[in-house]
């Protein structure tokens, strides 16, 4: 994190590099930002997918140990996903009776 004068600093240079160039800034306005709860869902999901890919790799190798603990991964990383997407706010409205 940066401390109230460094964004102070960070928060004139944007301000200076917009008013000297603002053809170089315009598409930067436009990338979305990513919070780090959507970050914590992304990996959450790539956890959950390498761990099934482990487990199927465990399971065609005659492996119990290893898909027991791809078993394991994946259930934290679904439960870290599951948790993120009932946190997180949606465009999506329930239907109305």
């Amino acid at each position: 994190m940066l401390n109230d004068a460094e964004q102070r600093r960070l928060t004139q240079i944007e301000q200076e590099l917009r008013s000297d160039d603002p053809a170089f800034t315009q598409p930067f306005g436009r990338l979305p930002l990513r919070s780090p709860q959507e970050w914590r869902g992304m990996t959450a999901r790539g956890w959950l997918l390498a761990a099934a890919l482990v487990m199927g790799f465990a399971v065609l190798m005659g492996s119990r140990g290893m898909a027991l603990i791809a078993v394991g991964a994946a259930a934290v990383s679904g439960g870290i996903w599951l948790a993120h997407e009932l946190r997180s706010p949606d465009d999506r409205q329930p239907p109305r009776p």
